[in-house]
């Protein structure tokens, strides 16, 4: 059986936001959740960047930026590439010393910049701790195409209908593994 639950949608449909709402049920639960999740940075209602943030510790930094002059550019972001490498990876080792369940925002083209981030996530999925990410749909390249054709994930579509619905199925889904 899988236990590494990847979501996916179109961009801006909640899936960041699905992650929260589970992050914040299976600690209202009391389980210890680890990991990252990359909320939008908005500036007057417009979105201008990503952050990351350690589930954990709640430290943030910037994944991608549009003021960003530097670090490789992804539609109109620039990436922060040694914050991918420093919060994924410091976020990751706390998990498997601490986590019942890893949380991964996101497996998208801004974080395979990073030379850490595939093994990084080749290290967490492979682990014993179940583990809900958010993939990038159309992608098929790289380490994003080897997650999605692993025997051991399951994947589920977010759409406006399922949306609210997720949290509750997902978090159940995972508390089976823990």
């Amino acid at each position: 059986m899988a236990h590494n639950i990847l979501i996916t949608g179109p961009p801006r449909i909640g899936k960041t936001t699905v992650l929260q709402r589970v992050t914040d049920r299976l600690t209202d639960e009391g389980y210890h959740v680890g990991g990252v999740y990359c909320p939008e940075c908005r500036v007057d209602g417009d979105r201008v960047g990503v952050d990351l943030v350690d589930i954990m510790t709640g430290e943030r930094s910037t994944l991608a930026h549009v003021d960003r002059t530097d670090g490789p550019k992804v539609g109109r972001y620039r990436v922060n590439v040694d914050n991918v490498d420093t919060m994924y990876t410091a976020a990751f080792q706390r998990a498997f010393e601490d986590a019942d369940i890893v949380i991964v925002d996101e497996i998208a083209p801004m974080q395979t910049y990073s030379e850490a981030f595939p093994d990084q996530v080749r290290r967490i999925l492979s682990a014993e701790l179940p583990v809900l990410a958010t993939i990038k749909a159309e992608s098929t390249d790289g380490i994003i195409g080897e997650v999605k054709q692993r025997d051991d994930i399951e994947l589920i579509e977010v759409t406006e209908k399922t949306r609210d619905e997720l949290p509750t199925l997902l978090t159940d889904s995972l508390l089976k593994y823990v």
